[in-house]
């Protein structure tokens, strides 16, 4: 069974990587990561400036949305260059340079990619605890608790990486259960916040054990950082699907193929533009993120 790195460097490849379709192929991959890898930079690079600015988003919410600016930054500036590199070693048949980029290249996407994951899937949990919690959130909802849950992802990723490096099969279960997990998890947070509001407004009163709670919110703003919560999760899951079955057929073949190879990297591309797609996000559901990155801009000479 094939490791699901060394796919585009294996000596298995030989007949195929020589291919100028190939190639060139790689070569337009190549730049579409170069520009992916400028705006995911900037515009997270923005976004933590908004985000210092920004007051009115509770610490331990601020914590998780820093977190996943700082992971998509990451991803601009070391793994996708990583990316680029190993891309123009195999362009250019340097294949044992290309064997050393390519390794060090998955092993920093893996974790930035579990770490992406588990930090979304936290984002959606504590939407749901601000609502259910109320007043108590503050108390129950602490950054050092935060701080502990973002070293427990961490962890997480790192375990993901070692999975990968021990063999492709424990990767492959370890990274397909995370993922499940995480899946089900966000989708019954948002479906249990959507009938709680949806209850409230319909009955037009205060939930039963929601004293002091829900009535509490300001249930405009609170939808709104739902929604920002929903569209981030809702675009890496999409983002992100076409790789995960790449590597699900890569794992399970034999003997990779070009097409293969090729369908490879065209995937990636979305996992990557998933990394530029979120400080848009931000931009467009935030209304004080939107003025924070406005007055960043002017500051910086960009007026209109």
């Amino acid at each position: 069974m094939n490791r699901p790195t060394h796919f585009l460097c294996n000596s298995t490849l030989a007949v195929h990587r020589n291919s100028s379709e190939l190639s060139s192929l790689l070569l337009a991959i190549t730049g579409i990561n170069v520009a992916s890898s400028i705006t995911a930079t900037l515009g997270n690079a923005l976004i933590l400036v908004a985000f210092h600015k920004e007051t009115s988003l509770n610490a331990p919410s601020k914590l998780l949305l820093r977190c996943l600016a700082i992971s998509d930054i990451c991803v601009g500036l070391v793994v996708q260059p990583l990316l680029v590199t190993l891309l123009l070693a195999a362009v250019d048949h340097r294949w044992n340079f290309c064997q050393v980029a390519e390794r060090l290249w998955y092993s920093s996407s893996t974790p930035m990619a579990g770490f992406s994951l588990a930090t979304s899937l936290a984002i959606s949990i504590d939407r749901l605890l601000e609502l259910s919690l109320g007043i108590r959130y503050r108390q129950v909802v602490t950054m050092r608790r935060a701080r502990f849950f973002v070293a427990m992802f961490s962890l997480f990723s790192i375990g993901n990486c070692v999975t990968e490096l021990l063999h492709s099969f424990p990767f492959l279960v370890y990274s397909a259960s995370i993922w499940a997990l995480c899946l089900v998890t966000s989708v019954c947070c948002y479906t249990r916040i959507y009938l709680i509001l949806r209850n409230h407004i319909q009955a037009q009163v205060i939930p039963q054990g929601q004293q002091n709670g829900i009535s509490s919110l300001n249930l405009s703003r609170y939808k709104k950082t739902v929604s920002t919560a929903l569209w981030v999760f809702a675009v890496l899951m999409i983002c992100y699907l076409p790789f995960g079955l790449v590597l699900l057929v890569q794992t399970m073949l034999s003997e990779l193929t070009q097409p293969i190879l090729i369908i490879s990297f065209f995937a990636l591309i979305p996992v990557y533009l998933n990394s530029s797609l979120n400080p848009l996000l931000h931009y467009w559901k935030i209304r004080e993120v939107r003025h924070a990155v406005k007055e960043t801009l002017k500051n910086f000479g960009f007026r209109r």
